[in-house]
């Protein structure tokens, strides 16, 4: 008799805690911010819809994960950088924020230390409905939100990979300085940055987020603290072609390239547990691709295709 009662208990038990850890999993409430955000970023056209970042049917994850109106990605400045595998899902202000990060920090840092643009970002993951660092009883990371970008490296225009897990430590002097210049630059666009240093589970990828930080939700959580490397000297004969091998042909120049149209469906199950993809229901969405990418603080230069849908 003793046993029985014994066992109910422990079962009692057991079942109260899986119900515990249910609910520190879904009784958080979402944000109010988040959904507000994201509206305004696209009512105020902060991220103009196109082949490249398209918008999807809003996510509905378990508790509070997910998102309203996400875009599905697949490059950054107008296809110049593409995304590694392509279609992850953002929020608007993520997407912008990477759009920025890319022009005015990424972009200046490759040039500086290799003499030639990035040309694809490598990711290992966007949106997931779990908690920080998938750690029992933490709060909700940013990822559930698709507010959340983690970076494994970067591949350049003459299909070098710079990768975060191998290169951080153990790169040469140039790769090293511009990763720690990637991180130090995303800290002005993203307000938790997360590299190498800060915890063991960032020892293979810099984790970038716009989660609310401090009391007015603008403070930024930037580990590890790192000061700007100094200046890599390019190597003057890294790009020059050898004197026994013929000049390739010079790349068409910006007058000779012309706008490029693209059309596309809308996949309306994005992000949803049954989404078979696009459908011949699902809404067309047609644009163009500009003849020159806009000018800023970085100009690509245009021996770089434009990677788009036919």
């Amino acid at each position: 008799m003793f046993c029985c009662v014994a066992l109910r208990t422990a079962s009692v038990l057991a079942l109260v805690s899986l119900a515990g850890c249910a609910l520190n999993f879904l009784g958080e409430e979402r944000e109010t911010w988040r959904d507000a955000t994201e509206r305004a970023c696209l009512a105020q056209k902060l991220v103009v819809p196109s082949y490249f970042q398209r918008p999807a049917r809003e996510v509905e994850g378990k508790g509070t994960c997910g998102i309203e109106k996400p875009l599905k990605v697949n490059a950054f400045a107008q296809g110049i950088v593409a995304v590694t595998g392509g279609d992850v899902l953002l929020g608007c202000m993520m997407t912008q924020a990477m759009e920025r990060w890319m022009r005015e920090g990424v972009q200046p840092a490759a040039q500086a230390r290799f003499g030639m643009p990035v040309t694809e970002v490598l990711t290992m993951g966007t949106y997931a409905c779990r908690t920080r660092n998938n750690q029992h009883r933490a709060k909700m990371s940013e990822h559930a939100y698709a507010n959340a970008f983690d970076v494994a490296g970067f591949r350049l225009a003459d299909g070098r990979t710079i990768r975060v897990k191998s290169d951080w430590r153990r790169g040469d002097p140039a790769a090293q300085a511009f990763l720690r210049e990637t991180l130090i630059t995303a800290c002005t666009y993203f307000t938790t940055v997360l590299g190498p240093g800060a915890n063991r589970q960032h020892e293979d990828h810099i984790h970038i987020d716009l989660a609310r930080h401090g009391k007015k939700g603008g403070s930024h959580y930037c580990r590890p603290k790192l000061d700007m490397p100094a200046p890599t000297p390019l190597d003057p004969y890294a790009n020059m072609p050898m004197a026994s091998l013929p000049q390739a042909p010079q790349a068409p120049g910006p007058e000779s390239l012309e706008p490029r149209t693209f059309t596309y469906r809308l996949d309306e199950n994005a992000g949803q547990p049954d989404g078979m993809g696009t459908q011949p229901g699902d809404p067309v969405l047609s644009g163009q691709v500009p003849a020159v990418p806009p000018s800023g603080p970085y100009t690509p230069p245009a021996s770089i295709p434009l990677s788009y849908a036919p």
